[in-house]
């Protein structure tokens, strides 16, 4: 994708998770990239096409955010995993907190065979192996099943922590993550 492509796309992205999807208009999005909507059509091929752009655009970066640099200076998978639940506690902490974009833009879009719901697919895959591959590297019994845990803590943090407007449910999945690793790993 050209630089600007990938910048348009981005900022479709930040448009769609803060006014929605289906609220966000190409006349819209033209205006906030400071490009005509023929450009768009012509980079994209329709708003479902920018729809898929924006939410590639953001897996990488929305990845990174979530798992790097968790215990700089340490090898210590067990530890990755509880400072991710760490981190988490801090996203929800935030006023622009919306909850999780890729939830969003599934729950939003009705079609279930809209291509952006392979990209939502693809990004959840890409954090489950990542607890996946800590869960094993830290020596969990049952690291699938680990992984699959996380997960769903994971998604319930974002979903709760999103209609509470409050870091409870972060905090409270931090503890149960704790929990979980230590009874899989002993």
């Amino acid at each position: 994708m050209a630089a600007d492509d990938a910048r348009v796309a981005t900022l479709a992205a930040e448009q769609f998770h803060e006014h929605g999807i289906t609220a966000t208009g190409v006349d819209a999005l033209s205006r906030a990239a400071g490009i005509s909507k023929r450009t768009l059509y012509e980079r994209f091929g329709s708003k479902d096409g920018l729809i898929v752009a924006a939410y590639d655009a953001l897996d990488v970066p929305v990845f990174r955010m979530l798992t790097e640099n968790l215990a700089p200076g340490t090898d210590d998978p067990r530890l990755e995993l509880e400072r991710f639940f760490d981190r988490l506690v801090m996203l929800v902490r935030s006023p622009e907190f919306r909850g999780c974009p890729f939830t969003n833009a599934a729950g939003e879009l009705a079609d279930r065979e809209h291509p952006a719901h392979a990209v939502v697919r693809r990004h959840k895959a890409r954090i489950r192996r990542w607890f996946l591959s800590r869960a094993r590297l830290a020596g969990a019994r049952e690291p699938e099943r680990v992984a699959n845990r996380l997960m769903l803590l994971f998604a319930g943090v974002q979903a709760q922590s999103l209609v509470e407007r409050s870091d409870r449910p972060a905090r409270e999945a931090r503890a149960l993550a704790s929990e979980l690793i230590a009874a899989a790993v002993e």
